[in-house]
C-alpha cells in the first residue's frame, strides 16, 4: 500500500524528521501512528474510569442522603386503588 501525502507542511516534517533521525519515512510514520493508536487508547480507558468513577459517586451521594418523608409512595401521590386522585 502507498500512501500519497499532498500536504507541503506535512510532506516537509516528514523529510525533515527523516533526514535528522535517519530513519526511513514508512519507519517513522509507522511509529507515529502506533504511539498515537496507543495514547488514544489509553485516553478511552481514562474516560471510562473517569465515568465510572462519576458514577459511582452519584451513587453514593444519592443512597447517602436522608429521606425527606419516610410516607409510603401511595401517600405521597395520594391516588386511590383505581388511579384516581384523592
Amino acid at each position: 500500500m502507498s500512501i500519497t501525502i499532498d500536504n507541503a507542511e506535512v510532506a516537509a516534517l516528514l523529510a525533515d524528521l527523516a533526514a535528522t533521525t535517519h530513519r526511513a519515512a514508512p519507519d517513522l510514520l509507522l511509529e507515529l501512528l502506533r504511539r498515537e493508536r496507543a495514547r488514544v487508547a489509553e485516553d478511552r480507558e481514562t474516560d471510562c474510569a473517569d465515568a465510572i468513577a462519576s458514577g459511582r459517586l452519584l451513587h453514593e451521594r444519592t443512597y447517602a442522603s436522608p429521606l425527606i418523608a419516610s410516607r409510603p409512595i401511595d401517600e405521597i401521590l395520594a391516588y386511590d386503588e383505581n388511579g384516581l386522585p384523592v
